[in-house]
């Protein structure tokens, strides 16, 4: 039988009746039909073969762990025998969260793409495969990129890696989102895909620190533009607007922000205060030049509102101001310059309003009236070596004492060496002279030995013999027993004398470390002080330029004031009508007469070729061998072209065309 293929409408060849009928529909008659033990044989095959292949899963993943911990280890200890810098920690992505989050986010992906979508079975299988699959990939793909790098930092690869992996996260919980039974239920499943792949990305972002790329590899702002750009700066606008609108620095961290606000609102409320006192001293003062009314019981409003001004000061405008600056921590400087600053916005804003700007404007002036806060960096620069110098003479200070201590130290030691080797000396003499009692005893015991024998030999009696030799005896123990306590003396004096060259010699070493760490914080201090002091110099050279660059512009803009003057003096002296004289004289100073001969000099040097140009090309041509901008030497080439033709004052040169 033959079927028709590309209508579609016969259930074996559609994609709904083969995903369904060919499938569904044959699982369940097989289901169906199959005894109950086949069905417990599979189901049991299965689950082995399951448990199997998360036993092999995980020993092969421990054993990768182990060989890696192994590997570190010995890149540690090869790294510390060498005296080198740490490798760091391997990375591994731990797959434990995919069991829970990614597979709740994985039923909830097919059954989106089944119910939600329509898709048959191989396409909802390519579309789960898009998402939570796709982002699992990318994620072992940061891992091993960001380990193969040694510096760790996040690169434009896997900054671009990481903005797709965390789009299609969002992109799966809300397809989970949509997929919810009901309400309750939404949040929880769109939590499971962003809390795994959140588990999953903070050992990544801890490893890697923070560190970004390199400003020099970095791709220039601005350079393509387009949609994405225009969308990325419009919201940094709105951003911007709105941080302006509400008074806030985007620099400023959550105190900081606390703190500018309290200078603000002190700022406010002494404004608010000056204000009140300035009208309390009008109206006193209109008050009391008033003619008193003659009717009993009339106040004039002057009174009146003087009466409900007093009242307002003592019971509002005051106390606020006093408890904003009370909160206002104005004992710090950087708080008073913030209240000082907008103190002198709020209290000048008429004196800017009002400013003429012409070239003898006092705007410069103004300007550096109002910015109070312009030597601020200088003022911390100075407090900060101030401070320094202070630590420094605190370390000379230390350093001083700690030398002192070593070279009283130093002195004990010398002392203590001294009494020791004095005492090795006596200790020496004292074995000498125990070796010559020794020497004698032996010397009187080999004359006893004599004497006894020759008591023996002239038949003394052996009483007589045995007294003797006992009383001699006797009196060598007694010298025995001396010298013994001598030398326990001795021993005792030389075991105290080594217990204190000890200790003189630990308290040397100790000082000796004190006075390196001391050492070492003199010279950061130091360090620390030139820094301070280079920031400080740079900043008053800074100051001094921009006075410079401003006197300079202002002078700048007198002289181009001034020639524009005389240049209206020369068309104001040419007449209405063609005169009889063939040139007209341009009145103008002897500065611009130099300038012309100047411009003059320079113009005849050209070639023929070079003349026949506009005067737009001529001013760039000649502005660099004189000390005039282009629009002088444009309105000096007019007055030549005029000058050069007869009979025709005050005409307009044709080539004036080409600066329109």
């Amino acid at each position: 039988m033959r079927h028709d293929q590309g209508t579609g409408t016969d259930p074996y060849w559609s994609a709904a009746g083969f995903s369904q009928l060919d499938w569904q529909a044959k699982a369940e008659r097989f289901l169906n039909d199959a005894p109950t033990w086949v069905l417990l044989a599979v189901a049991g095959a299965v689950l082995i073969t399951l448990l199997i292949a998360a036993f092999v899963t995980l020993s092969r993943s421990s054993k990768q762990k182990a060989e890696r911990d192994k590997h570190h280890r010995e890149a540690v200890a090869s790294a510390r025998e060498k005296d080198q810098p740490l490798p760091p920690k391997p990375l591994h992505m731990d797959p434990k969260p995919l069991i829970g989050g990614i597979a709740v986010s994985l039923n909830g992906l097919w059954g989106f793409a089944q119910d939600t979508v329509g898709l048959s079975f191989f396409f909802a299988v390519g579309f789960v495969s898009m998402f939570d699959i796709l982002e699992m990939r990318l994620f072992s793909e940061m891992y091993r990129m960001a380990d193969a790098d040694p510096r760790r930092r996040w690169t434009r690869q896997l900054k671009l890696m990481r903005a797709t992996a965390w789009g299609f996260v969002f992109a799966s919980a809300a397809a989970n989102v949509v997929h919810a039974p009901n309400v309750w239920a939404a949040p929880f499943l769109a939590a499971m895909p962003i809390g795994a792949a959140w588990v999953i990305y903070v050992p990544l972002q801890s490893a890697l620190g923070g560190a970004e790329e390199d400003e020099s590899t970095k791709r220039p702002e601005g350079t393509k533009p387009g949609p994405f750009r225009l969308a990325s700066l419009l919201w940094r606008r709105l951003w911007a607007w709105g941080f302006r609108k509400a008074g806030l620095d985007v620099n400023d961290r959550a105190d900081d922000m606390v703190r500018r606000a309290r200078a603000r609102d002190a700022a406010d409320a002494s404004y608010e205060l000056r204000k009140a006192l300035l009208e309390k001293r009008e109206l006193m003062e209109t008050v009391g030049t008033a003619v008193v009314p003659r009717a009993r019981g009339k106040v004039s409003p002057e009174q009146k509102r003087l009466i409900t001004l007093n009242k307002d000061l003592e019971t509002k405008i005051r106390p606020k101001a006093q408890a904003a600056l009370e909160l206002a921590d104005t004992q710090d400087p950087e708080q008073g310059l913030q209240l000082m600053q907008r103190m002198a916005w709020l209290t000048r804003a008429d004196d800017v309003a009002m400013l003429d700007y012409g070239p003898d404007s006092t705007a410069m002036e103004l300007l550096e009236e109002l910015n109070i806060a312009a030597n601020a960096d200088f003022v911390k620069s100075r407090k900060r070596a101030q401070d320094a110098d202070q630590k420094a003479a605190e370390a000379q200070e230390i350093r001083s004492n700690a030398e002192k201590a070593i070279k009283e130290a130093a002195e004990k030691l010398a002392a203590v060496e001294q009494v020791l080797e004095e005492t090795r000396k006596q200790a020496e003499e004292a074995q000498k002279n125990a070796a010559a009692d020794r020497e004698a005893e032996e010397k009187s015991l080999r004359a006893l030995r004599e004497e006894r024998a020759r008591l023996e030999s002239s038949d003394a009696t052996a009483a007589q013999l045995y007294q003797k030799t006992a009383d001699e005896l006797d009196g060598l123990r007694g010298q025995l027993a001396g010298l013994d306590a001598e030398r326990g003396k001795l021993r005792t004096a030389y075991s105290e004398v080594q217990r204190q060259a000890q200790e003189a010699n630990e308290k040397a070493l100790r000082l000796e470390g004190e006075q390196r760490e001391l050492t070492v914080r003199l010279e950061n201090l130091q360090l620390e002080r030139a820094r301070f002091e280079t920031e400080a110099t740079n900043a008053i050279k800074e100051a001094a330029e921009a006075r410079n660059e401003t006197e300079e512009a202002r002078r700048e803009l007198v002289r181009l004031q001034g020639q524009l003057i005389a240049l209206e003096k020369v068309q104001q002296a040419v007449p209405a009508r063609p005169s009889a004289s063939p040139r007209v004289q341009a009145n103008v100073d002897e500065d611009q007469k130099e300038t012309r001969e100047q411009i003059q000099e320079v113009l005849d040097s050209l070639t023929p070729e070079q003349r026949e140009l506009s005067q737009r090309e001529l001013a760039a041509l000649i502005e660099p061998h004189v000390p005039v901008k282009a629009d002088s030497i444009r309105r000096h080439l007019r007055a030549i072209a005029r000058e050069n033709q007869p009979d025709v004052p005050g005409q307009r040169p044709a080539d004036d065309k080409d600066d329109e």
